[in-house]
């Protein structure tokens, strides 16, 4: 083939940004929206609302532990990927010293793994490096200190590694609407986060974890990328307001981005994301099982645990699988 038949790709216009970054990091002149944190926790800060959380919160937190039982929010790492390419890429091999053909008394038998994924595939912990507006990050931070070889110079999710340890309340929206799962294009505004607290008699106070059960993930058909190209109901932009009066540490939910997705309208659009992780430093975890943790609270009536998720401390990094537990 003739080089010159090769169609070049599409290009579009670019101009230099116009702010400065100063030698902080910072963009000069940068601003969030009305409600937010920038600055709550000094100029430096780098977690957000996890500095809500406190020896006092976890020792509350510890006396919402009733049966003991346990319950993994996690989805298996190596099942059907839920996202697209390339989020979606999973390779997993394990590497063996041919114990069983070649063992000897010298050379004992041993394996390990090899694991090569990205790290927001399966339930997950964004961080606050993971997007930007009008280029900047949380707390002012240049959006420009997250490259492809040094990962997130400022932000990164290792400064998260004492974990998120909380009260968590699960607010079962599906359940309270008397649906398997909670039908595409709803979104769930404040008002209706009210009337699930109502309902179950259950408060949220500063420093605890939200988890918002649609059901969607549990309806999911297992096919790898097709829970990311429907539309799925979630949280509206509306409610970040309510979740920085409420001061929560950490909001999750059962779907693919904690907020309303909807597929078919030919762009990604997450305001949510933005209002949440740039301006409130408020930490989303995605994808969590939740049909489970549900039947147990529904059963007794108590909608309240101790919740528990560590990311890995990977230096610099935006996101991180987690295996959160709830605890009741």
């Amino acid at each position: 083939m003739n080089p010159q038949d090769v169609p070049e790709p599409p290009l579009s216009p670019w101009r230099p940004p116009s702010y400065t970054v100063d030698r902080h990091g910072k963009v000069s002149g940068a601003r969030p929206r009305r409600a937010n944190n920038w600055g709550r926790w000094g100029a430096a800060d780098q977690c957000g609302t996890a500095n809500l959380i406190t020896d006092d919160t976890v020792r509350a937190a510890a006396a919402a532990v009733r049966t003991g039982r346990r319950y993994s929010l996690g989805l298996p790492i190596g099942g059907p990927p839920t996202g697209a390419v390339p989020r979606a890429m999973v390779v997993r091999t394990s590497t063996t010293a041919d114990g069983v053909v070649a063992r000897t008394a010298a050379h004992p038998a041993y394996s390990d793994d090899l694991l090569v994924m990205g790290t927001q595939t399966y339930t997950q912990l964004d961080g606050l490096a993971h997007v930007a507006d009008r280029d900047t990050l949380y707390n002012g931070y240049w959006a420009g200190l997250v490259t492809a070889a040094e990962g997130a110079r400022r932000l990164g999710i290792h400064h998260l590694i004492d974990g998120i340890v909380g009260r968590g309340v699960l607010v079962d929206v599906a359940r309270h609407l008397g649906v398997p799962v909670v039908p595409p294009g709803t979104v769930i505004g404040p008002a209706l986060l009210d009337a699930v607290l109502r309902a179950t008699g259950t408060t949220v106070g500063p420093g605890d974890v939200l988890l918002v059960r649609t059901g969607v993930l549990g309806s999911w058909d297992g096919v790898a990328g097709s829970l990311v190209t429907a539309p799925q109901a979630g949280l509206d932009v509306s409610c970040v307001p309510w979740l920085a009066r409420h001061d929560v540490s950490l909001v999750g939910a059962d779907n693919s981005a904690v907020e309303a997705l909807d597929a078919t309208a030919g762009s990604w659009r997450i305001p949510l994301h933005l209002a949440a992780l740039r301006d409130l430093g408020l930490l989303l975890a995605e994808l969590l099982c939740l049909d489970d943790l549900a039947e147990a609270c529904a059963a007794d009536g108590v909608w309240e645990f101790m919740f528990v998720a560590l990311p890995l401390p990977l230096v610099g990094g935006v996101g991180s699988p987690i295996n959160p537990l709830a605890i009741r």
